[in-house]
This record gives C-alpha cells, sequence and structure tokens, in this order.
C-alpha cells in the first residue's frame, strides 16, 4: 500500500498505457438503443479518423462491450476488415485489419453490446417508484473520468476531443435527452427492425429514433444520454439559451430554485468572462440514483436529486445553498471549465474543479450576498486542512501513474484546496487581473486542451497589464505543485513595534526534518495606540521575517480577512492581546482563530484545557459557523470522557450555549438573518442531546408534534436538529415512526434526513436494524455509504457496525458505488477506541480497496492521530474538569 502520495503514486506502479497517437478522432455518429426492460443497450457508430501513419491496427477504449461487425472505409470504397481482440488489464479493443490503413481520412464503423449495469457508472440503469408505488426504470450516463468506453468504443482520454451526433432509438412514450437540441424526432417501422437498426434482438415497434444537433469539439466524458418519464419546467431564455430543469414525474414542486440558480448563474458566467455559453441550451436533470453530487456533461448536466430539486417553503438554508452551489458549480464547467476549455490530461483535474469550485463561490456571492458565501466556505476550507495536515495528503496537481488514480483525484485537495489557493490568489491580486486573465485564457484555448503553464502565463501577463507586477507563476507553482501547506507562528520581536514571523510546514504528526516553505501573500492588520489601523500585504517567501506592525500596538491580525491558505499562531502575548479585541475580528478571522487552535490541540502542542478556556470567550458568539468548529471540536472532546468526568463536560457544554440559546429562543423574527436561524438549531441540537437538557428535549417534542401536522409551523433551520434530538433519546416506537416519514416524504432532503436520523439511536438492537438496511433496498445505494459512515461516530454502534463491515466487506463493495464505498471505509477513522484501531490496522493490512489506496492511508493516519488525542488528553481532560467542578466552577 502506498503510504506517501505527495508525487501521485509509489515509484513501483507503472504508468498506465496511453492510446498511440497515429490515429485522430474527429467526428462521432453514434446511435444507441437501450432496452430499459432487459437492462442491456444495443449501438452503432461511425468514427471520422485521421491516420497519420500508415497502421494494420486501431487501438480504442472499451470495456464491458461486445464488439463486432467492424471495418474501415476509405471516401474511394477501399473497405479493410477488422478482427476486435481485448487487452482487458488496460480497458482497450484492439482492432487488427486484414490490410494496411495508409494515411488519411478514414470512417471507422463499430456495432457493439453492451448492459445497463447497476455500478451507476458507464450506461447505467437507475429506478423510481410513482405515487402508487409502482417501479420505473431510467436509462443515465456518467462517463466521468474514463467510463464511456462503457457505452460505445472511443478515444477516452481528455485531449482527444471531437465532435458528436448521436441518435437514441427509444420507446415513443419516453423522454430522451442528450447533449444538444432534438432536430428530428421519427416513429420507426413496426417490423422486426433489422432495416431500422440491424441489431441482434433488437425490435423497432413501439420504438422512436430522437436524433440531436452536432455538438461542440469536446472530450468523450461530456458526452452523455438520458433515457426515461421525465417531466420538465418551463424554459427559460437566457442570452438566447435555452434552460430547463427536469424529473421524473412528482417532483414539479421541486424544480423552481434550481431553475433560478440555473439562469442567473449562466447570465452571470457570461457576462463576467465575456464569452458565451457554447451551445444551443442546457438541461439540468435529476437522476433518482446517482453516486456524484453533479456531472457536467456539455448541455446536459446530471444531478444527484439533493443536488437540484429543494421545496423553499420547507428547506434549511443548509440544503437551499448546497442546490445553488452545485448547480453553480456545473453551470461553470459548461461556461467554460473544463468543457470547452479542457484539461490535457488527469493529472490536470484541479484546473477544471478548483475553478468551478471558485466560481460557484463568487457567484453566489454577487448573486445573494446577505448569505456570506465566503464564511460559508470557512467549514470547507477547514476540512481541506484537515486533510492537507496529514503527511499522506498531495499536491493539487499529482502525477497519475495508474488510472485507478484518476478517481482518488476527485477528493477535497483538488476541489477544496485548489479552490482554497485561488481564493488566496484572487484576494491577493484583485478581481480585474483574475477577470482579464480568464478573458484571455479562454478566448486562446477554446475547444482545446491546456496545461498549468498555460493559465499562469494568462494571469502574469494580466498582472503585468495592469501593472500589479506581482510573481504569480513564483507563487501558484509552490503552492499547486508541493504537499501540505505552512504554519506561521508571530512573536514580538525585539525591535520596537515589530513582530518576528516564522514559517513551517504544519503537520498533525510533526516531521522536523521538513523544511519545505512557501511564497505566503500575507495580509495584516493592525490597530495603533492612536486608534488607526493599518493594513499590508507582501510575498513571505523564506522561513523568518522581521515585520514593522506600529509602535504599541493593540493587536495584529495575520491573514487579515482569513483568505488565505496557511494558519497562525500567536505568541501568549499576542494571543492575549487578540483575546481582548474578539470584537474587532470579524467571522472568518474568529473562525479560524478557533480552528487553528484545535488542530494545534490534534498536533499535541497545546492541551484541551487550555482550547476550553479559549473557547469560553466565546460564550456571545452569535455566527453559526463559528460555532460549527467549537460545537465538532467540543463533541470530540466529549467522546474522550466518561462517569464524572462526562458529566462536569456536560454542564460546560451547556454554560457555553446556553446564553445564546436564551436569546434567540425557539421563534424567528422576521428580519432575522439565515445565519442566526441556522444558528438557532445548532444550540437546540447540542443542549438537546449530549447536553441533556430537559427543558429543550421537551419542547423538541412539542415542535416535532406541531411540525408533522403543520410543516409550516416550525422554522425549517431547526427540524434537523429536533430529529437528532428525538433520535438520540428515542425508543422503538420512534424509529418506526422515522422509518415511515422517510417512506412518505414529498422531497430527497426529507427522505435523507430521517433515514440518516436512524443512526443516531442509542439502543443496539436498533442500530442492529440501522446496519441491516443499509445492504437492503430500504436505502439507495448512493445513500447507504454515508449513512452507514454516521455509525462509526456513535459510540452504542461503533464495534457492531465495525464487526458488520468486516463480516459483508465483499457484499458491501459489490453493492455500493466504488466511490461511496471508499469514503465509507475513510469513516474508520472515528474508531479510535484502542481494540477498534488495533482491529482497523489488522484488517486494512491485508484488505485493498479499489481507487482507495490514498482514502486508506489517510484514514490510517487519521486515525492515529484521533487514538493519539484519546490516549494522550484523556486523563488530563478528566482532572481538569473535575478540578473546575470541585472548585465549583462547574456545578455538577
Amino acid at each position: 500500500m502506498c503510504k506517501c502520495f505527495n508525487d501521485g503514486a509509489s515509484p513501483s506502479v507503472p504508468r498506465y498505457k496511453r492510446l498511440p497517437r497515429n490515429v485522430v478522432p474527429s467526428h462521432y455518429v453514434l446511435e444507441i438503443a437501450p432496452d430499459l426492460e432487459k437492462f442491456t443497450f444495443a449501438g452503432r457508430q461511425e468514427v471520422s479518423i485521421s491516420v497519420l501513419e500508415k497502421t494494420s491496427q486501431i487501438e480504442l477504449h472499451s470495456a464491458d462491450l461486445e464488439i463486432f461487425d467492424s471495418f474501415v472505409e476509405r471516401e474511394d470504397g477501399t473497405r479493410l476488415a477488422a478482427r476486435v481482440s481485448f487487452d482487458a488489464a488496460n480497458e482497450i479493443a484492439i482492432f487488427n485489419f486484414e490490410g494496411v490503413i495508409g494515411t488519411g481520412e478514414w470512417k471507422l464503423h463499430t456495432k457493439f453490446t453492451g448492459v445497463l449495469n447497476d455500478r451507476l457508472k458507464g450506461f447505467y440503469r437507475s429506478f423510481w417508484k410513482d405515487k402508487d408505488g409502482k417501479q420505473h426504470t431510467i436509462a443515465v450516463t456518467q462517463f466521468e473520468a474514463c467510463d464511456a468506453r462503457r457505452a460505445f468504443p472511443c478515444w477516452d482520454e481528455p485531449d482527444r476531443k471531437a465532435t458528436f451526433e448521436v441518435s437514441l432509438i427509444v420507446d415513443k412514450s419516453l423522454t430522451a435527452l442528450s447533449n444538444t437540441k432534438v432536430v428530428k424526432e421519427e416513429l420507426l417501422a413496426s417490423d422486426d427492425g433489422s432495416a431500422e437498426f440491424p441489431l441482434p434482438g433488437f425490435v423497432s415497434k413501439g420504438k422512436k429514433r430522437v436524433s440531436y444537433a452536432k455538438t461542440i469539439k469536446m472530450s468523450t466524458y461530456l458526452v452523455a444520454f438520458v433515457v426515461g418519464e421525465f417531466v420538465s419546467s418551463k424554459p427559460v431564455m437566457v442570452n438566447g439559451k435555452e434552460i430547463r430543469v427536469w424529473a421524473v414525474p412528482g417532483r414539479e414542486h421541486l424544480m423552481s430554485f434550481g431553475l433560478q440558480v440555473a439562469a442567473a448563474s449562466t447570465d452571470f458566467y457570461e457576462n463576467y468572462f465575456k464569452l458565451p455559453f457554447q451551445g444551443d441550451k442546457i438541461d439540468h436533470i435529476a437522476i433518482p440514483d446517482f453516486a456524484a453530487g453533479a456531472m457536467e456533461n456539455h448541455g446536459c448536466i446530471t444531478y444527484r436529486e439533493t443536488a437540484l430539486l429543494v421545496d423553499l417553503a420547507t428547506a434549511t438554508f443548509a440544503a437551499i445553498f448546497r442546490v445553488a452551489l452545485v448547480v453553480a458549480h456545473e453551470t461553470a464547467h459548461n461556461i467554460h471549465f473544463g468543457n470547452t476549455v479542457t484539461m490535457e490530461d488527469w493529472d490536470g483535474l484541479w484546473l477544471n474543479e478548483t475553478f468551478a469550485n471558485f466560481m460557484e463561490y463568487l457567484f453566489v456571492n454577487n448573486w445573494k450576498p446577505e448569505w456570506k458565501a465566503n464564511e460559508e466556505f470557512a467549514l470547507q476550507r477547514a476540512a481541506a486542512f484537515r486533510t492537507d495536515s496529514l503527511k499522506s495528503t498531495h499536491s493539487i496537481q499529482t502525477d497519475i501513474k495508474h488510472p485507478d488514480q484518476i478517481d482518488e483525484m476527485f477528493d477535497i485537495i483538488t476541489y477544496v484546496k485548489g479552490h482554497s489557493v485561488m481564493h488566496q490568489l484572487y484576494y491577493y491580486v484583485g478581481d480585474e487581473v483574475f477577470r482579464n486573465a480568464l478573458q484571455a485564457y479562454f478566448k486562446k484555448h477554446i475547444f482545446g486542451n491546456t496545461k498549468i503553464s498555460d493559465l499562469w502565463d494568462a494571469l502574469e501577463k494580466s498582472s503585468e497589464d495592469l501593472e500589479v507586477n506581482e510573481p504569480v507563476r513564483h507563487i501558484m507553482d509552490n503552492w499547486v505543485l508541493k504537499p501540505g501547506h505552512p504554519v506561521m507562528e508571530v512573536k514580538a520581536a525585539d525591535e520596537e513595534g515589530c513582530v518576528t514571523i516564522t514559517q513551517r510546514r504544519f503537520q498533525f504528526i510533526d516531521d522536523p526534518s521538513d523544511k519545505t516553505y512557501w511564497p505566503i501573500p500575507v495580509m495584516f492588520r493592525a490597530e495603533r495606540a492612536d486608534g488607526s489601523v493599518v493594513e499590508r500585504k507582501f510575498v513571505f517567501d523564506k522561513p523568518s521575517e522581521t515585520v514593522y506592525v506600529g509602535n504599541d500596538f493593540k493587536y495584529v491580525v495575520f491573514n487579515a480577512d482569513g483568505n488565505g491558505f496557511y494558519r497562525v499562531v500567536y505568541s501568549k502575548e499576542l494571543d492575549a492581546k487578540l483575546a481582548a479585541n474578539l470584537d474587532k475580528m470579524n467571522v472568518v478571522e474568529r473562525f479560524n482563530l478557533v480552528n487553528d487552535s484545535w488542530a494545534a490541540v490534534r498536533a499535541g502542542v497545546e492541551s484541551a484545557a487550555d482550547y476550553l478556556a479559549m473557547v469560553k470567550l466565546f460564550v456571545n458568539e452569535d455566527d453559526p459557523n463559528v460555532w460549527a468548529i467549537i460545537a465538532g471540536s467540543v463533541k470530540t472532546l466529549y467522546r474522550l470522557t466518561s462517569g464524572d468526568e462526562r458529566k462536569a463536560m456536560t454542564q460546560f457544554i451547556v454554560e457555553l450555549a446556553t446564553p445564546m440559546y436564551q436569546k434567540l429562543g425557539w421563534i424567528p423574527s422576521d428580519k432575522e438573518p439565515v445565519q442566526t436561524r441556522e444558528l438557532r438549531g445548532q444550540l437546540i441540537g447540542i443542549l438537546g442531546t449530549i447536553g441533556e437538557v430537559a427543558e429543550v428535549r421537551q419542547k423538541a417534542n412539542s415542535y416535532f408534534d406541531a411540525w408533522k401536522l403543520d410543516r409550516s409551523s416550525v422554522d425549517a433551520n431547526i427540524v434537523p436538529d429536533i430529529v437528532s434530538i428525538l433520535a438520540y433519546t428515542g425508543n422503538e416506537a420512534r424509529y418506526d415512526e422515522f422509518v415511515n416519514l422517510a417512506q412518505a416524504a414529498t422531497n430527497p432532503q426529507e427522505e435523507l434526513r430521517f433515514l440518516g436520523a436512524l443512526t443516531a439511536f442509542r439502543d443496539e438492537k436498533l442500530l442492529a436494524r440501522t446496519v441491516e438496511k443499509c445492504l437492503s433496498e430500504h436505502i439507495r445505494t448512493q445513500d447507504a455509504p454515508s449513512i452507514y459512515s454516521a455509525l462509526f461516530s456513535n459510540e452504542e454502534a461503533d464495534q457492531l457496525a465495525w464487526d458488520f463491515l468486516i463480516a459483508n466487506f465483499d457484499k458491501m463493495e459489490k453493492a455500493y458505488p466504488q466511490s461511496g464505498f471508499v469514503r465509507l471505509c475513510a469513516a474508520a477513522s472515528s474508531l479510535d477506541e484502542p481494540q477498534l484501531e488495533k482491529s482497523v490496522r489488522e484488517f486494512f493490512a491485508t484488505r485493498k480497496v479499489k481507487s482507495g489506496d490514498m482514502a486508506i492511508a489517510q484514514m490510517l493516519e487519521q486515525l492515529e492521530i484521533n487514538a493519539r488525542l484519546r490516549r494522550d488528553h484523556t486523563a488530563p481532560l478528566g482532572s481538569h474538569l473535575v478540578a473546575m467542578a470541585s472548585s465549583n466552577k462547574v456545578t455538577v
């Protein structure tokens, strides 16, 4: 198993086989007929190719397909038949021709058949039930990264771009969608199909052929087909393009918000980049079974239902915000991050995902400034910090040496760390430099493929043109090509009015021999004795530096505004100055102060007692994001306690949360911001669960009864926390009620809320039922891994869930989507009790998880860190809590 992924793979792994470059595809004419009853499909295609060197062999990607009747043909009528063999290990079909194919233009003809699989990748089947319980089937594609080859033989590499003309043959009653608008729809003759579509077993009776306009030049992973019973929203025209939302019947009432976001983000991006969407329409389609969050297929975007559909009348702000972000993310890909301008190879995946992630927040910040998207982003960035603090992290751009590693790169480092360093650069150089650079970059490379240097060229030229002259390449090469991130240590210097800053790599398991340092785009703010505030920015690209702040300064904040991807630790003297001026720090600065302090505890350089003393300063904190990091850390420390120590910890939590809880109450005012509504739910949730406050639990019961009678009678943002309290305190009757509410839910968020709550009960018999449900038809395979993962964090379920995973590992791996199963295994980092930790290590020493080498290495390292936290902090934390109780600082 690879223990360090700094270069993307262990040196012993050979680079995966690429297709030869002697044949270049330019245009596919592709016709596919799915059978939604037999779960099969048949297809034929004609690919226009340029042969650059004469050959008797052509290689294409193909997986899980039967290929036959293959030949090449030239305009003069020359025709050469092929025998097809397979290199299964590399998923390559080898066409061996009966003669030599000369240089020039040819057409490659193939016919093929395949299976609509149940693995949520390639061309697969999805199911939904109508109000009468009747099951219906959908056929849908998910090709990124390397699964177009499971639907048709192709050159399945990002830089082998071509145009596509697609036709789908489907039952006449079904909707069929693809990347472009329909140009022709015709009923087929009612015969055996031999004339219409000469493939084995095909019957044309009751079928129609739907033909679509030619696509733009694009990569194979962006091709899409969706076939089934769908209804659409009304179309909205945005700068001449038709925008729609599609879903299965019965979901019409959930479409309006997704449509709003789709239209607004399309308009925003087209204006921001001064370059229109390259296509004739954009469909946004909700799929009942979907492994990822969404997929940016050009003009035919597919989504998990919770990422597109939402009921504005009953949804939490978190659910609405997620839909806004995901729709904006996929629209950004379509205009133009990835779809028209694409990375050369998968090692440049971040060029697609980093920018789409960054742009989703930029759009939402402009569209709904009252949502304060950058403050919400702090939580995502904190999660990226956690992974990037491991030895087993990887650089944002990573050399890919095996196809399995491609799937591994769809992770928090590529998406969120990448976004974070781009966010850092954006706020350092400014919007004008950034926007002008991207406009030039897209115009120069449209329909092409790019590498990292192309982007730096555009940014450096824009910086020079606007006389900003920041060293973009120097800064960004270091951040993109190096794993990890720095911690900046700040202390008073000997020189009056100065501070000394030093940097080193931050890791939870410290490595003193690691001398890596970064060019940090530093921004700091200080208040001087006369009340004036000074702000400065500079690039800190050495191990240590002395910086003038101002004589007799009251406080200084490094990483001012919190846009940098680095941690800051202050000396006790400077820490005290900040503590006295918390009201002068903005939300993200306060968030970072807490998050960096908690990281120091996990790294073993700060005590839990000192951390709790700092947290007490935030008793009046009114931001839900700051409170979320406090609550998460306090819950972790709570798990380290038992007996009297736990009683003292519970009381600490109550005293921390009660003042703001009492201030906010249960009923929101009409004018309060969404942040206050989120905070109210968080406070209710922690007080009613581990806070054990009887009054909160009683109110949770009464509010839930009111909610069942009238969903609008209770603020949606406290409903998830009410549900969590009722599960935490619940019995079998409550469990059965939640199962029934999940089945009766009229929107996907509510269904998942009650299914997820089944992991929070504390009765072992009930939890055993939850475990079983995760490997049954009661929970969709797309949802089961994340639901099951939550069991590992439940003290009453962790052993049960782990034992079941060991006993059913092969079944679960086969049943769940590959990416979901990897995430489930990664959640075992929570199993930090000594015996469980030992069992986890022994098990994964002999079991390999496909596309999971890096995730398992990171899980094991996280497990080591969590076990160390338990081992080193349990006793001193307990003593501290008991001492607090005995001195009446905490009443037990």
